[in-house]
């Protein structure tokens, strides 16, 4: 049977040390361990675009456990290090996250299913 190229084949998810085994150094909550970051660049033609298409990424991938949607961002080719947040992700009193994109105008919550970013953000 032939393997899938690299890129196409499935992640394995992430193995926790069992707490007796547990490097000294890394001994905290998952969030305290360290681990990387997976920056994924996909190019798009205009900010409006880029975070539509960032919003559409993070819901398609949302079953990840490891991803945090929340956190996703876009950013100019040339001034990645300037990034603009795509989700609003205030925490809400279920302790869910707010789901808007970020700058919404109105309350936070489950809002319209597919929003304009607000000023065009």
């Amino acid at each position: 049977m032939e393997s899938a190229p690299f890129h196409r084949q499935r992640a394995e998810p992430l193995r926790r040390e069992s707490a007796g085994t547990a490097r000294p150094e890394c001994a905290g909550d998952v969030e305290d361990d360290p681990g990387y970051v997976i920056h994924l660049p996909v190019r798009v033609g205009n900010v409006d675009s880029a975070l539509r298409l960032a919003r559409a990424v993070a819901g398609a991938l949302d079953f990840l456990p490891e991803l945090d949607p929340g956190e996703t961002t876009v950013s100019m080719v040339d001034d990645q290090n300037n990034r603009r947040r795509v989700f609003c992700d205030l925490l809400l009193p279920d302790r869910s996250r707010c789901p808007q994109w970020y700058a919404h105008r109105g309350p936070c919550g489950p809002g319209p299913a597919a929003p304009t970013p607000a000023g065009g953000r």
